[in-house]
């Protein structure tokens, strides 16, 4: 069994995402659970819908979407298993404590690095 994430460094971050999501007009419900799929669910009154998972590392070594893929492998293959939906957009958010957010959605074949 993997080891349970959550930690004051990946709670951190998770209070930054939903800060960042409420400036842009989000409303976020935190989920609830260490091994749920999602950390945070946001809408806006347009229809949109947000699953994301927050990730956090320390290095900076996330050049491109296969290191995304290697270092967060779980994390993605646990997204990638979450039905879809035409309104639905599920994302992983990675904080890099030097660098600050990158965000990747997640589809059913890979993932996509996207503007934030």
């Amino acid at each position: 069994m993997k080891p349970p994430r959550m930690s004051l460094r990946n709670r951190q971050a998770e209070c930054l995402a939903r800060d960042l999501l409420r400036e842009q007009g989000y409303d976020v419900i935190r989920s609830a659970g260490a091994h749920a799929p999602v950390d945070l669910v946001a809408w806006k009154g347009d229809g949109s819908l947000l699953f994301i998972r927050i990730a956090r590392t320390r290095r900076a070594t996330l050049e491109d979407t296969g290191g995304v893929g290697v270092k967060f492998r779980h994390d993605i293959d646990s997204l990638r298993r979450l039905p879809r939906l035409p309104y639905l957009t599920v994302q992983l958010w990675v904080y890099v404590d030097c660098r600050g957010w990158r965000f990747f959605d997640v589809y059913p074949g890979g993932v996509v690095e996207v503007e934030g």
